[in-house]
């Protein structure tokens, strides 16, 4: 069961980063150069998905903390951004490193969901720092919050070391919650 899991939230990754290249593909069809730089890039990434070790690290202690936490992430950094108007980046940051000093603050240093607070909140200020062409309510950043919050627990022993991994959660989420409301209308 844990393979299955771990393939499935592999495969979802490389979904997601391959809607991100296409997306990016899309924009700029005319430029020869980045289109040649993009293939490169993409398959740089799927030689090293193929090479890669996959290591299996400790499970996240209480999934629907996480999932509220990585919610609250991307809510209060879109309320940052929105109702303070910083902008996304240093809602974002703020809101980052806020919850990386969480672990020093709390007395039981050494609990797995107390370690997993910062990274949980981090890749939900992804989601918060989300356009509000693109989700424009509270309701949205909600949504998406808790879809990336279940893609989070899905790839957490995916690609573990692995930068990006977190944005790339967000995406996911926000992308869902995206085309759910363009089906809906």
């Amino acid at each position: 069961m844990i393979k299955l899991f771990r393939r499935t939230s592999m495969v979802i990754l490389v979904l997601l980063q391959l809607a991100f290249i296409i997306a990016i593909f899309y924009d700029v069809l005319n430029e020869f150069s980045v289109l040649v730089f993009i293939g490169a890039i993409g398959f740089l990434a799927l030689f090293s998905l193929v090479k890669m070790t996959h290591d299996s690290h400790e499970k996240p202690a209480k999934n629907y903390i996480l999932i509220l936490l990585v919610t609250l992430g991307a809510l209060f950094t879109y309320l940052i951004n929105i109702k303070l108007n910083t902008g996304p980046v240093i809602a974002a940051a703020l809101i980052g490193t806020l919850s990386s000093a969480i672990p020093y603050f709390l007395t039981d240093k050494k609990s797995i969901l107390i370690k997993e607070i910062p990274p949980a909140v981090y890749c939900g200020t992804f989601v918060g720092m989300t356009s509000g062409n693109v989700g424009a309510t509270y309701w949205f950043i909600t949504l998406a919050g808790i879809i990336s919050g279940l893609l989070y627990i899905l790839a957490t022993n995916t690609f573990v070391g692995v930068g990006g991994k977190l944005g790339t959660v967000a995406f996911g989420g926000v992308a869902f919650i995206f085309v759910l409301s363009l089906i809906i209308r």
